[in-house]
């Protein structure tokens, strides 16, 4: 187990060194950024396009996408970084002093939660 969170915690550092990490549902361009994941038969996605950014769930229908949970503020942090790792999505932020704060949506509990803080992460 500690191998595999070590493994993980490694690429996880190496994504978010090159700030929008590029896999095969993200994509980061001139300030856009966007991750999709699958979680069982639901498809979620986060796109940010300056401000906060919103997270949406593809309705039953498949066809349009609908609100799925407001990502909370990080009051003196700005968005740095969105990607897709498992059935997870992590949104990075950065403050003014170089510090790096991470939130987690889980799609199972359609809820965001504080997974990581890095000081001086963001350099």
């Amino acid at each position: 187990m500690m191998i595999n969170r070590f493994w993980t915690y490694l690429l996880l550092s190496i994504l978010l060194s090159a700030g929008c990490a590029k896999n095969p549902s993200s994509g980061c361009q001139e300030g856009f950024c966007q991750a999709s994941i699958e979680s069982g038969s639901q498809t979620y996605r986060f796109s940010l396009n300056g401000g906060n950014g919103i997270l949406e769930k593809r309705d039953t229908s498949g066809v349009t996408w609908i609100s799925a949970a407001e990502k909370p503020e990080v009051e003196g942090y700005t968005v740095s970084g969105v990607f897709g790792l498992n059935e997870n999505i992590l949104v990075t932020h950065c403050d003014a002093s170089g510090n790096r704060r991470m939130l987690k949506f889980d799609p199972h509990e359609e809820n965001w939660s504080a997974t990581r803080f890095q000081t001086g992460g963001c350099n």
